[in-house]
Parts: structure tokens; sequence; C-alpha cells
């Protein structure tokens, strides 16, 4: 018998009425470089089992990294213990076992075979390629390199027993343009389930270098409405409060700008979002999510009209629905909460190069700070830095200036939507055109 079979043996001869075991292992590198010298080569196993324990109505928790027998009986034991003190829920329930399970093709681990060396390498060849980008690139704060490779079991009482691979790579970049002692930040990362599928190099260094050569030397400009263009990292502004406001939690609560709106046109036609687990090698695909339930692609937003929130199998049931399989867990040691998985405003047709040129006095929005969209109220509200666009050419960058809209002015007034959509992280957004939108010194 398997030590999950064990826990879940133990558990429902301790009086549990369901039970269900949720075990993770793995490796994980990472490596970081400075100033073309390596400054840490860390590996680790991260990895344990969690077990929720369920009877009467309640439920009770624990984890361990132990999984002798010795330590199975004292963890069934504390927890048919704890259970009992527990506040009741009429809201638990667990999946059953499930068929169809499809491979999305998010193991890969061939890049985790290769040398340590070569990776240092790859990163100092990555960090000098940037600081030779222009004379004004004259700092480096780093470059990072992660790889982990994943083993997920997942287990209950009710007969699920699924278990899936799934590796990730992550590269960092994080160098300062600098001017008349003034420095500005280019920096990102980038996160794929395959190593080939991360941009190139040359890439890489131009979504973060060639940015801090762009706006360094920014100023205000006078207060007012201007055409607003979201590049895809000051996209994810609005992804944020999205997320947050299609929480099916969030939503039933009404502490969201979208609850009550299902099948309401709130937003131009031209936008629409999605959350898809079944991406192949997306960086959140997962054939289960982390309650077990099957995973799905699902149209939150369809053309402009709200179509359904995100919910894991507590919020469905509270909401009268099947859940929609947005369970996570940030690792083994935390509760199953509602997540998105590869959350993304779908593209457009419209060329990036096309709204700059038609815009008559507008800001070409590249990073933003603060809050941005409020997932509350709908508002929109964050610093920006960017570049003014005056009849479609480029004037100077611009920093110091905040921009606002209203929810009416952000969602309905979306003037284009491009196609230059990429996943290289979890959340993704196409650059994005409000008609007016108003910038405060």
């Amino acid at each position: 018998m398997s030590s999950i079979s064990r826990i879940l043996d133990k558990c429902t001869r301790s009086g549990a009425e369901m039970a269900e075991v949720y075990n993770i292992t793995g490796n994980e590198l990472k490596i970081s470089v400075r100033d073309g010298k390596v400054e840490t080569v860390t590996k680790a196993a991260p990895g344990g089992a969690a077990v929720r324990f369920f009877s009467s109505g309640r439920m009770a928790f624990a984890h361990t990294t132990d999984i002798s027998d010795r330590a199975i009986d004292e963890l069934v034991s504390r927890l048919s213990n704890l259970v009992t003190k527990t506040s009741g829920n009429d809201n638990i329930k667990l999946p059953g076992p499930i068929s169809g399970i499809l491979d999305f093709d998010i193991f890969s681990p061939g890049q985790a075979e290769t040398s340590t060396d070569s990776k240092i390498n790859y990163l100092n060849n990555l960090e000098q390629l940037a600081l030779e980008y222009d004379p004004l690139i004259k700092h480096s704060n780093g470059t990072s390199y992660t790889e982990t490779a994943t083993t997920l079991n997942l287990a209950n009482t009710n007969g699920l027993d699924i278990s899936y691979e799934s590796t990730r790579y992550k590269v960092g970049l994080s160098v300062a343009a600098v001017k008349n002692e003034e420095k500005f930040p280019g920096e990102g990362s980038f996160s794929a389930r395959h190593f080939e599928d991360l941009p190139s190099a040359d890439e890489i260094v131009d979504l973060t270098a060639a940015k801090a050569v762009r706006l360094i030397g920014g100023s205000s400009v006078d207060s007012g409405n201007y055409e607003i263009i979201f590049t895809p990292g000051a996209a994810r502004s609005i992804i944020w409060g999205l997320i947050y406001a299609l929480n099916g939690e969030s939503y039933l609560k009404g502490s969201s700008f979208l609850a009550g709106k299902e099948g309401e046109k709130f937003a131009d036609s031209a936008l629409s979002v999605y959350d898809d687990a079944t991406m192949p090698r997306g960086i959140a695909s997962r054939p289960i999510d982390d309650e077990g339930s099957l995973s799905k692609k699902l149209m939150l937003i369809e053309n402009g009209t709200l179509k359904t929130a995100m919910y894991d199998m507590k919020t469905a049931t509270k909401a009268g629905i099947s859940t929609t399989a947005s369970a996570s867990r940030e690792d083994y040691k935390g509760f199953p909460e509602i997540a998105p998985s590869n959350f993304y405003i779908a593209a457009g047709k419209d060329k990036v190069s096309d709204v700059v040129a038609s815009c008559r006095k507008g800001i070409l929005v590249e990073t933003t700070q603060g809050w941005g969209l409020h997932s509350i109220t709908g508002q929109y509200s964050a610093g920006i830095n960017g570049i003014l666009i005056r009849n479609g050419q480029s004037i100077k960058p611009v920093t110091n200036v905040t921009l606002a809209a209203s929810t009416e002015d952000l969602f309905r007034g979306i003037g284009a939507i491009c196609d230059d959509l990429t996943f290289y992280n979890k959340y993704n957004a196409p650059s994005i055109m409000i008609e007016k939108m108003k910038i405060g010194a």
C-alpha cells in the first residue's frame, strides 16, 4: 500500500467520512549572476503532504514532510481530535474519480539535465548582451534562472487518485539606464514549461533594457484627457483588478464591481477574457485543479458581456452551480483557494504601430505603479511611465503623472485591442487602447 493510501485508510479508520491527501515532491535549482560573477547557486527538494480530514460537516487540516508510519499515526490522531473543535461547513464536498485526463505537454526535463556551468554561461551572456545594448545601460542588478520539476499526487476517499509531472523554467534580467545622474530600471521575468519556449536573449533584452533607454529622462505633461495605449506589461494593471473582480467569493459577497452583472454587457465588444488551464504548454496549465476537478477553459467575459466568475467547490456549492475547477494552492502547506490559471485578455487584430500612428494626443504607457483597476469600485488609478504621442509621433518620455478613469470610460472606451499577446507569465494581455483617460500631474 502506498503512503497516500495508508494515510487515507488511517483517516477512515479514525472516523473520517471523507479525507484527502495532497502530496507534492520536486527538485528546484536557482542561480543568480551579477556583474559576471555567480552570486548564488542553490538546490532544494521542496515538498510534503497535506491532509484534509472531514467528519460531521467539519474539516481539520494538517501538513507534514514526514510520511513514516509513526508520523502518519500521529498526524491522523491529531486530525481526528482537531476536527471536533472546528466549526461546521455545509458546503464541504470532494470530487470523485475522473476519466479523460489530458496531457497538456507541461513536462520537459531536458534543460534540467544540462550542466550548471552551461546555465551560468547563459546568464553571463544575457547580462553582457544587455549591458552592450546601449551606452546608457550602465548598471546591472543581475540575471536569474530557476528550474523546477514537480510531481503532484492528489487522492481522496471518494476514489480520486491522480498524479502528474510538470516543469517550469524562469529567467529574469534587471538592468538600469543612467543619464545625468538619473537612473531608470529595465527589468522583467519570463516563464515557460519548456525552456525553448522562453523568449530569445535578444527578445529579453528588448523587453527590459530597451525600455529603460526609452523611458529615462521623463518629465510631466499637462493635465487633461488623453488617448492611452497600454503595452502588454502595463495592461497587467487592468488584469489584476479583473482577477479579483472575477473571484467567485468576491462575486458572492458583492465585493466586486461585476457582482450581479452576469449576462450584462458592461464593456466594449472587443473585450473577451479567458482563464484556460488546458492551454498546451501553458505556464499554469494542469490536468486537474488542486481539489481534483477536471481542468477546463473558461470564457469569463465574451465580447464585453460577463459570462461567469471563477469558483472552487465551496463557493460553487454556495452559488448552486458546478465548480469551474479554479481551486489552487500556493504549496502543500496551504488550503485550496480560488485563483486563476492562464488568465488573459484575448488578442485583437490591430497592430500596435497602426494604433500609435492614429493617436493624436496620447501616451503609450509602459510601466505602472499603484493600484490600477480597483476590483470593488471598477475605477482605475495608477502612476505611469510612458511615451507622449502627438499625431502619431513619439515626442518624449513621460513620468511623474497619474492616470485615472471611471469604469465606464475604461471598459466602454476601448478603442483597440492589438495582436501582440504572449504567454510568458500566468497573467497576460495584449496592448490595449482606451479612447479617453484623465492625466493629472
